[in-house]
């Protein structure tokens, strides 16, 4: 018997068998309606979550929100003595902007609201085109609370670096949109005292804009306000603010609430910076920081030495916001004695710190 068994098993019966019992091995369970082996599920386990780690969790649009309120009603907080007595390393004094006496303690047309975030999600392909033929990408559209400082707070004092920046724009962001937002009612107000005939209105605006009306009609009178009364692109804004004021740090900003630098001739209007190139002149301070905004838009939009920047921006009008701010910040070199070197260190600061991408913002 184990003659006949030895002699039927050849080697190529052998070899056969072993590959039947192999085969029966692997798929035997699955023809029985059992489970595979399991060492296959930790390759497929690893294999599926390689594949979610790739993906994102999400794109996020995050509104800028100032931590801290002070009611819109309540007194300007100054604050105590700064921490150094020297003028903030980064402002500049010596400059051509005088403070206008007219318009900028006015009240708000519109109630200082805090409203909930919203998330918004724009356009992120879309490209215009600029000066020498460059594409940009456009910014997304941000939504800003309407949420306002009457003062710098101690707790920006306290940071330094990125997150001192960061607080500044949380801080400045909706005080400028703010400002730009209550020109555009005036230019609706313009239009209409046109529109109606209303000659009295216009020479009140003319006034308040410092234009003279004489030999002018209705339209050209309209024509020279419209063009005066107008928005300030939010990244000249920032990047002249954060010159003048050292990122909030200086102590015009912290004793005055000034922002950007304006000079005043009355002692009693300003604090007088240590090292002035003229006996008479002080940096005029502000009941609050929204005055100290209005009150530098309302410079950049009346005085003859900013002429030539509003004239660049009426060419801009129907333009896409983005890129304005570099084009037009080259006219600002009057705005500071040391002239073209002002204007580059603004370039540099709307470049590093990407100020483009609040051109489309808005408040809530």
């Amino acid at each position: 018997m184990i003659s006949s068994i030895s002699n039927w098993l050849t080697n190529r019966r052998i070899v056969w068998i072993a590959a039947a019992i192999a085969f029966l091995g692997f798929t035997g369970p699955g023809l029985f309606g059992l489970s595979p082996p399991k060492f296959f599920h930790g390759h497929d386990a690893v294999t599926e979550q390689a594949k979610l780690d790739d993906l994102p969790s999400g794109i996020y649009s995050a509104p800028v929100i100032a931590p801290h309120v002070a009611p819109p009603d309540a007194s300007p907080a100054i604050a105590a003595t700064p921490k150094t007595s020297r003028d903030a390393a980064n402002a500049t004094d010596g400059v051509v902007r005088d403070a206008p006496e007219q318009a900028a303690d006015q009240p708000l047309e519109q109630p200082l609201l805090a409203k909930a975030p919203k998330m918004l999600k724009g356009p992120n392909t879309s490209h215009i085109e600029l000066e020498f033929t460059k594409l940009v990408p456009a910014p997304e559209p941000l939504l800003v609370l309407r949420d306002f400082f009457t003062h710098i707070p101690d707790s920006h004092l306290a940071l330094s670096g990125t997150a001192q920046k960061d607080s500044f724009i949380k801080i400045l962001l909706p005080l400028i949109l703010a400002s730009n937002e209550e020109i555009s009612k005036r230019r609706e107000a313009i239009r209409r005292a046109f529109e109606n005939g209303d000659r009295a209105t216009l020479e009140k605006w003319a006034k308040l804009y410092k234009i003279d009306v004489t030999d002018q009609d209705n339209k050209a009178l309209m024509t020279r306000l419209l063009e005066r009364a107008d928005t300030i692109p939010v990244a000249l804004a920032l990047a002249q603010a954060a010159v003048e004021s050292g990122w909030g740090t200086s102590r015009f900003a912290i004793q005055g609430n000034a922002l950007f630098g304006q000079w005043a001739w009355r002692d009693h209007a300003g604090i007088r910076p240590l090292d002035a190139s003229n006996d008479r002149a002080v940096v005029r301070s502000f009941g609050s920081l929204l005055g100290s905004v209005r009150a530098y838009m309302h410079n950049l939009n009346t005085h003859s030495h900013y002429q030539k920047f509003r004239k660049a921006r009426l060419a801009l009008r129907n333009r896409p916001k983005v890129g304005e701010a570099k084009m037009l910040v080259k006219y600002l070199d009057r705005y500071a004695e040391i002239g073209h070197a002002y204007v580059k260190k603004l370039k540099v600061l709307i470049r590093s710190n990407d100020f483009g991408r609040f051109a489309l913002a808005y408040l809530s």
